[in-house]
């Protein structure tokens, strides 16, 4: 196999490219870029054609994956030249918020559907010197590098892509016979990691399906082997140890909102943490609470959710304190309140709120205190020893994906060679 030569481009992204393969703006690689829109209203247009609208959500790295499809009647006139086909990318220009970038692409693998871009994205139309999916990995390594910002123009709370700088900006491109041998490597390549991916994210629901498993064992039955049990008469659990009593939450703990707050009494430098629907907001200089609580938030699509707060605090009206009446494990409470889905018992509204008033009258299990504490140190070993698998797991995961962008990256700009054929310089 002939080694290649290289050549200098002195673009930051790319460095040193082989030498014989072509430096060219990317929109002399095009015949068409053609920003996406939804269409007519679709109530007006009902005499139309059900044409897919491709949107941000779809994109998935490499290749779009197509699950929700969003389907809308477009008449024919209207979408003809902006319609998605296989010699197309599609491109984010906006969107991402203000601290991530637009700009991934993807390459809508065997498509056989008429389709659009949405308004946030731009389908890139290719001559037939490119290799489409050799260019989807191209740009994304691109993405990847984190080097895009001169791509990036700035509005209000949403990032759009500047596409004639985009496009008017240079690329390298081997001959159409190594793009596709490096398309085709990088897929089995990337499919081979991505597998490895999933069975790593297969082990981390496994991981937390199993906790909560044995927490539910833990909270419902105890520790013990050889005990009696009974029919507790709470809906959602079976049975319980026998000397268990039954008990509604407002007869264990008092459960009431915090005080108001106001966003600029909040900073990051104050003494006392502030504490809100979703755990830490911040710091104040006064506090609410002392001690050592569960907090229940209150507002939110993540109402029922559970938290601790511990010292001094201040507590907001989006959380819900849960003071102990008589002596109880503040962490058995709140895992117990967790494994209950309170979440369940949200109002059903724009903006969901935890029926309090409903969650006190909820019968729950109660272990004397003793059997209470034995449950919370079981509880802690097993919660400290999976975070640690959990985060081995992850930190594996980021490895994975780490070098998968690293090798496209090798890849796309020649640093790896994949090429067997012949080299015409």
């Amino acid at each position: 196999m002939m080694k290649y030569e290289y050549k200098n481009t002195e673009i930051e992204w790319l460095y040193n490219v082989p030498r014989h393969w072509k430096v060219d703006r990317i929109k002399d690689k095009t015949t068409a870029v053609v920003g996406g829109d939804w269409g007519n209203d679709p109530e007006s247009d009902m005499d139309g054609e059900n044409i897919v609208v491709l949107r941000v959500a779809d994109l998935d790295d490499i290749y779009f994956k197509f699950e929700d499809l969003t389907i809308r009647k477009i008449k024919n006139g209207s979408f003809k030249s902006r319609k998605v086909t296989d010699r197309c990318l599609v491109i984010e220009k906006s969107g991402g918020g203000e601290k991530q970038f637009v700009g991934r692409t993807g390459y809508p693998l065997g498509i056989d559907f008429d389709a659009i871009c949405s308004n946030f994205m731009a389908k890139i139309e290719f001559d037939n010197t490119i290799n489409l999916k050799f260019a989807n990995y191209l740009f994304t390594s691109l993405y990847n590098s984190n080097l895009n910002f001169p791509y990036i123009q700035q509005t209000t709370g949403i990032q759009n892509l500047n596409v004639t700088y985009y496009l008017t900006s240079k690329a390298a491109f081997p001959p159409l016979p190594e793009q596709k041998a490096i398309a085709d490597y990088l897929d089995k390549a990337c499919q081979r990691i991505d597998s490895i991916i999933e069975i790593k994210q297969n082990q981390l629901e496994f991981l937390e399906s199993n906790q909560t498993s044995k927490l539910f064992s833990m909270l419902t039955r105890g520790l013990k082997v050889n005990v009696e049990f009974k029919k507790p008469e709470i809906h959602w659990m079976a049975q319980m140890p026998k000397l268990w009593k039954k008990k509604r939450i407002k007869d264990v703990v008092r459960l009431k909102s915090g005080d108001s707050i106001t966003s600029t009494d909040i900073n990051e430098f104050d003494e006392f943490p502030v504490y809100g629907g979703n755990g830490l907001r911040g710091y104040t200089n006064s506090y609410t609470h002392e001690g050592e609580f569960a907090l229940i938030g209150r507002q939110g699509a993540l109402c029922g959710n559970i938290n601790y707060a511990r010292g001094k605090f201040w507590a907001s009206e989006h959380a819900v304190v849960a003071t102990p009446i008589h002596p109880c494990s503040t962490i058995w409470i709140g895992e117990l309140l967790r494994i209950m889905d309170l979440n369940q018992y949200s109002n059903a509204a724009a903006q969901p709120g935890l029926a309090v008033e409903r969650i006190k009258q909820l019968y729950i299990p109660v272990p004397p205190f003793k059997e209470q504490i034995e449950i919370v140190n079981q509880i802690e070993k097993l919660v400290t020893m999976n975070r640690k698998i959990k985060e081995n797991i992850e930190n594996q995961i980021t490895t994975l994906r780490t070098c998968r962008k690293s090798l496209i990256h090798e890849c796309v700009t020649g640093k790896k060679q994949v090429w067997e054929g012949e080299i015409k310089n």
